[in-house]
C-alpha cells in the first residue's frame, strides 16, 4: 500500500513539473513572436499591392498615393493592420478586381 502511494507521489511530482516547465516554454515561445507578421496576412497585403501598381501605372496620382502608402507601412509608420485597410480602400475606391 505504501509503495502504491508512493508511486503515485513520484507520478504527480513529474506530471507537475511537465506542466511547469511546458507552461514556461509556450509563454517564452509567445513572448518571442510577439511583433512577428503573419505569413498569411503579409502574403495577401503583397499580391493587394501588385494589383494595385499594375492597375494605377497609367494614374500617376493614385500610383503616387500607393508609392506613400508603400513607404509609410516599410519605415514603421503605420500597422499591417492599417496598411491592409488602406489597401483595401484604394482598392474598393478604384473599384480593382484583385481575383
Amino acid at each position: 500500500m505504501n509503495t502504491v502511494l508512493a508511486g503515485i507521489g513520484v507520478l504527480l511530482v513529474v506530471v507537475v513539473f511537465f506542466a511547469f516547465r511546458n507552461r514556461k516554454t509556450a509563454n517564452q515561445m509567445l513572448e518571442n513572436n510577439v511583433g512577428v507578421v503573419p505569413l498569411m496576412q503579409q502574403k495577401s497585403t503583397q499580391m493587394k499591392v501588385t494589383r494595385l501598381q499594375e492597375a494605377t501605372k497609367d494614374d500617376t496620382a493614385e500610383n503616387e498615393k500607393l508609392q506613400k502608402l508603400v513607404a509609410a507601412y516599410k519605415n514603421n509608420q503605420i500597422t499591417i493592420q492599417q496598411y491592409n485597410e488602406k489597401l483595401d480602400a484604394m482598392i474598393y475606391r478604384l473599384d480593382i478586381d484583385i481575383n
